[in-house]
């Protein structure tokens, strides 16, 4: 009897030491790391709400032509998401029936439109093209304060992201991609979350390459000649790049330059916009 009981004992400890060991064996498997969060949609032609307020705008070097650096107020604006996508062009094209500046060259937007291209931003459509879409929606194209101010928020940063270089959140040379990606493909964000800013491809704005109030150089590309365009393309250096950066050109360039557009804010829009601090 008393050999029955302890081998009885015996079983119950050898048991119980199973389950445990079980246990610790269960305990240290590893977990299953936590999902990434799932990318916003993107949605072509979605536009953000800029607040109004004064933003850091131009540059601290007198070599340049965003000199001098200046403190801008701006009353509320809308401005596009996203740059203009190939799809968004042609459907303007079709409804319309406008064939584009560069067509009559035979060096345009359609050149550089293939259907696995249909969210990639439009390329190679002229100042006047660009107008003409953005006219298209009731909407206009950005002045490059304007354009600014949605890339670098209030605070003056170099990068929409911030002042230290990332090789991998625009498309830049450093990418080494050196054609157009698809619309929000990249972590260029600006603190408004605006997208594309500084890489991707070149914008127009609405304005006129002028001279800053303040800056002493005499250039004489300045004045109502050429049209300002903002951020780079693909195949310039991120590293040798600033969102001040402006260039002045031809409104009839062809060249990888697209868009995005803007309008104004309503004053209900305004008064219920909060201000968001780059």
């Amino acid at each position: 009897m008393f050999r029955k009981l302890l081998s009885a004992s015996a079983c119950l400890i050898l048991m119980f030491l199973l389950a445990a060991c079980g246990k610790k064996e269960e305990a240290a498997q590893p977990t299953e790391p936590a999902a990434a969060p799932a990318k916003p949609a993107v949605v072509p032609g979605e536009m953000v709400l800029i607040p109004a307020g004064e933003f850091i705008f131009g540059d601290t070097d007198k070599t340049k032509p965003s000199y001098p650096q200046q403190k801008i107020n701006l009353p509320a604006f809308w401005i596009d998401k996203y740059e203009v996508t190939n799809r968004e062009f042609l459907d303007f094209c079709v409804k319309t029936e406008y064939s584009g500046e560069g067509a009559k060259e035979g060096k345009d937007w359609r050149q550089f439109f293939t259907p696995d291209k249909a969210n990639h931003p439009v390329v190679y459509i002229t100042w006047n093209d660009a107008l003409k879409y953005c006219e298209s929606l009731g909407k206009r194209l950005p002045t490059e304060e304007e354009w600014e101010k949605a890339a670098r928020g209030t605070d003056g940063r170099r990068y929409p992201w911030g002042d230290k270089w990332d090789p991998n959140r625009s498309n830049t040379y450093e990418v080494g991609l050196k054609i157009p990606a698809a619309i929000g493909e990249y972590d260029d964000v600006s603190p408004y979350g605006v997208h594309d800013m500084l890489g991707n491809v070149q914008e127009w704005t609405g304005s006129w390459y002028k001279a800053y109030k303040g800056n002493p150089q005499a250039d004489p590309n300045y004045g109502e000649r050429f049209r300002v365009v903002m951020g780079i393309s693909s195949r310039y250096y991120g590293t040798r790049a600033f969102l001040t950066d402006r260039s002045g050109y031809l409104p009839k360039s062809l060249y990888d330059f697209g868009c995005r557009c803007a309008k104004e804010a309503t004053p209900e829009e305004a008064a219920k916009a909060a201000p968001t601090k780059g």
